[in-house]
């Protein structure tokens, strides 16, 4: 038995090393030549520049900028005053109130602003783009959770991107054949609160009727910049990574290596577990709505954790997030910024770009079943029974090929005269005693095949009694005696 289980663990262990390694022949790093200097220079610019130039703005007049308070706001005030400069007459605030923790009147709100399509009909569709902006650097009401930190990496790296993003719209000039609307999110630093806002009371109808794609920037500057489109094959990504190729973006993919995420639910309408799928852009997945989850993050080792670099900790949501820390660890995270900017950029000026954004809208699969949670537990209660059974089926295997013969009890007796009275036949086993030229008993014929004479045993009958078997040997001696003495007379 105990045999069986060395084999059984095993095979466990094995099963288990090998799930875990499973990504590994699947590198997310692009097939194509990524040069030193990416195409990242837009109309001549280098949008890096603009990208660092925000972001120190931004954080330096916002480093307090905590969940529904008194900062988020001021940085909301913030924000559409930069949109407003850079041309957007029509940008606004959303407010809306949240409840967490039991507390219910929470104010937040989501800053939103529109590049309207040059020939707009009630068919125009319509891209968003978004951020979050918010951070948790102080308490907002009792028992709130505080991280202080100015959050440059979670949240700055994307709003200083979408700014820059913004910024090029105007300055471009260009126009477009569907709207582009971008939306910083208050609320979205831990939840999806300012998203839901927006898809609830933010846009239209119509607006989420003609929505073909959202775009989400977050977490970037760090190793690399993953794209994520969807677990399923889609029109849209072979058009980004067109576009990625064409420019030679240092644009990464997730793959097997990319970390699930342990102990949360599924996402309604979302039936992935992967952190590549963890944003504000799930929220959008929920209506249907086409998704790209632009990311900072390093998945290329079997690390199994949502790790943003191969040599430094994660500095998002620690006190550890600020502009100094996020420099000095990445002095190039406003080039990776600006590869997820150019990305986006050039995306919108293939001819074909809205085509492929409406073919998966129009095509997107419904999934709901699989977020069902009953259907969840089915699952699991399968691949147990499963599992179960191959355990079972490989026990039989080993059971009956190295089955151990059970132990037959024997009794022993001792033979004195060797082995030459052993009945083969017999349970009983005779153990010789003798040695190889030693006779035991002298004088007497010991199992050599000499024919004995009763006489000449020198065990009498059991059943003669000591001083019978005397007194007859006596009395034959004298009787032969009287005969002898007869036949002398005779």
């Amino acid at each position: 038995m105990k045999k069986h289980f060395k084999i059984l663990s095993i095979l466990l262990l094995t099963i288990a090393v090998a799930a875990m390694l499973c990504g590994c022949a699947a590198p997310g790093a692009p097939d194509y030549d990524v040069s030193a200097s990416q195409n990242i220079e837009i109309d001549g610019k280098n949008i890096a520049n603009d990208i660092a130039d925000e972001l120190t703005a931004f954080i330096e007049n916002n480093p307090d900028r905590t969940t529904f308070g008194e900062g988020e706001r001021a940085a909301a005030d913030y924000l559409l005053n930069r949109m407003i400069a850079f041309g957007y007459s029509d940008a606004h605030i959303q407010d809306f109130t949240a409840e967490e923790n039991g507390v219910s009147g929470l104010n937040s709100q989501n800053v939103i602003a529109k590049l309207s399509a040059a020939n707009r009909t009630e068919d125009t569709k319509n891209i968003v783009l978004g951020a979050y902006y918010d951070n948790r650097y102080s308490q907002s009401y009792k028992n709130a959770m505080t991280i202080k930190s100015e959050a440059a990496l979670a949240g700055g790296s994307g709003v200083a991107t979408l700014l820059a993003v913004a910024k090029y719209f105007k300055d471009g000039g260009k126009a477009y054949d569907f709207d582009i609307t971008m939306v910083f999110f208050g609320a979205g630093y831990l939840y999806t609160r300012g998203a839901d806002e927006y898809l609830r009371g933010g846009m239209s109808v119509e607006e989420r009727k003609n929505t073909v794609l959202m775009v989400e920037f977050q977490r970037l500057g760090v190793d690399h910049v993953y794209m994520y489109a969807d677990e399923r094959e889609t029109k849209r990504e072979p058009l980004f990574d067109e576009v990625a190729k064409a420019n030679g973006l240092d644009i990464y993919k997730p793959t097997q290596k990319s970390p699930i995420i342990t102990g949360t639910t599924v996402t309604e309408g979302v039936p992935f577990y992967r952190w590549a799928h963890n944003g504000l852009f799930s929220s959008f997945a929920d209506y249907k709505i086409p998704t790209l989850n632009l990311v900072g993050a390093n998945w290329e080792t079997v690390n199994m954790s949502d790790a943003e670099s191969s040599e430094h900790a994660n500095i998002a949501y620690t006190e550890k997030d600020n502009l100094t820390q996020l420099r000095t660890l990445y002095p190039d995270c406003e080039k990776k910024m600006a590869t997820a900017a150019a990305l986006v950029i050039r995306s919108l000026e293939m001819p074909n770009f809205i085509e492929a954004m409406t073919a998966d809208r129009t095509d997107y699969p419904d999934t709901s079943i699989l977020t069902m949670y009953w259907v969840w537990g089915l699952v699991v209660i399968g691949m147990l029974i499963l599992v179960c059974a191959a355990l079972f089926l490989v026990y039989r295997h080993l059971d009956k090929k190295y089955k151990p013969q059970p132990l037959q009890p024997r009794r022993m007796k001792m033979a004195v005269f060797g082995m030459d009275y052993e009945d083969k036949d017999s349970a009983d086993i005779f153990v010789d005693i003798r040695g190889a030229d030693e006779d035991i008993f002298p004088g007497v014929p010991n199992n050599d095949g000499v024919q004995k004479d009763p006489a000449d045993d020198i065990f009498p009958p059991a059943q003669q009694p000591p001083e019978t078997a005397d007194d007859g040997k006596d009395d034959g001696e004298g009787s032969g005696g009287d005969g002898n003495e007869n036949g002398d007379n005779k």
